[in-house]
């Protein structure tokens, strides 16, 4: 008897995936593949592009000119100066880099910059702080919301370490807020030593 004495006619043959065609076996499995990779990658887009977006936006704020006051306390053995400063942002992408000056009175005029980059996958920012007499220290930390909260290292030792704090406060509506906050004595508390604010031009 051959398969053919066994059927009748006008039933459907219904034939196990081993006796398929193997190229038809594959394509399904490749096709199901990328299905799936696709998936994957639609799902990456709408978790991370709404948090680059933000992130974008909040870089932008700190195009153009800004010009302000403030003051600066540089150890507990003297008193704080006023200062005005003058400063040119230019963000780009995942970037900010301001740079300009800072005057008191007679006494001194000194470049200022702050040049950090965000890096999305690890959602901190990373940079360089040009300000202190003793050089450029570096800068590291987070966004919450409309403030940078970043730590100072300096490249020597400022009253007895080398940390300290720095926040940038921008919401986005023309104020520019930057402070630091160090110990004015070795091992003393950890003070507000600079406050200045800047208006967009």
């Amino acid at each position: 008897m051959t398969v053919a004495d066994t059927l009748t006619p006008g039933t459907p043959v219904q034939l196990a995936s081993w006796a398929l065609p193997q190229h038809r076996v594959m394509g399904r499995a490749t096709r199901c593949g990328i299905a799936a990779a696709c998936l994957c990658c639609l799902l990456v887009i709408l978790v991370c592009n709404p948090a680059r977006a933000a992130e974008s936006d909040f870089l932008e704020r700190f195009r153009g000119d800004w010009s302000g006051s403030g003051k600066v306390q540089r150890d507990g053995g003297s008193l704080p100066r006023h200062v005005t400063c003058s400063i040119m942002g230019r963000p780009t992408d995942n970037r900010i880099s301001a740079q300009g000056s800072c005057r008191a009175y007679l006494i001194f005029v000194r470049p200022v910059a702050i040049d950090v980059t965000y890096d999305p996958r690890s959602g901190t920012y990373h940079g360089t702080y040009t300000g202190a007499r003793i050089g450029p220290a570096r800068l590291s930390g987070t966004r919450s919301g409309d403030t940078l909260n970043l730590r100072i290292e300096w490249p020597r030792p400022v009253n007895g370490d080398t940390q300290a704090a720095m926040v940038i406060q921008n919401d986005g509506r023309g104020i520019l807020r930057m402070t630091v906050a160090d110990n004015l004595t070795p091992g003393g508390p950890i003070l507000q030593t600079s406050e200045i604010i800047l208006v967009r031009q």
